[in-house]
């Protein structure tokens, strides 16, 4: 009445049972580790994120020391060091400006032994 194909093995339902939980662990075996490296980079760039915003912290502790620092002198050591007390704030954060001077010529800046080329 019935009759098997015999090119295809014939599996047991515990063998199809055992088969399925093999897969399955495999799936969640690839999961878990899919999961785990996304959160290791996570916590990654979580850990670089917090130590720039610990490094911005520090600095503008430094630059307000150092601008009360500056405050504490009288106007004659401010002047001795080349500041004024309006520009306090704006030297500790920006850095003082650079002196104006006139460009130099080309002839100058070749004959100067800084520009020349190692023999």
């Amino acid at each position: 009445m019935f009759e098997r194909d015999k090119s295809v093995p014939f599996r047991s339902f515990v063998e199809i049972e055992r088969q399925a939980g093999l897969e399955r662990s495999r799936v969640m075996r690839a999961y878990v580790r899919g999961t785990a490296r996304a959160f290791g980079q996570w916590i990654g760039a979580l850990l670089v994120a917090c130590t720039r915003l610990a490094d911005w912290v520090a600095a503008v502790a430094r630059r307000r020391r150092a601008i009360r620092e500056l405050r504490q002198l009288d106007d004659r050591t401010l002047a001795d060091i080349g500041l004024s007390r309006s520009l306090i704030e704006y030297t500790v954060s920006h850095g003082r400006p650079a002196t104006q001077r006139p460009p130099r010529r080309w002839s100058e800046r070749t004959s100067d032994s800084s520009f020349r080329q190692a023999a």
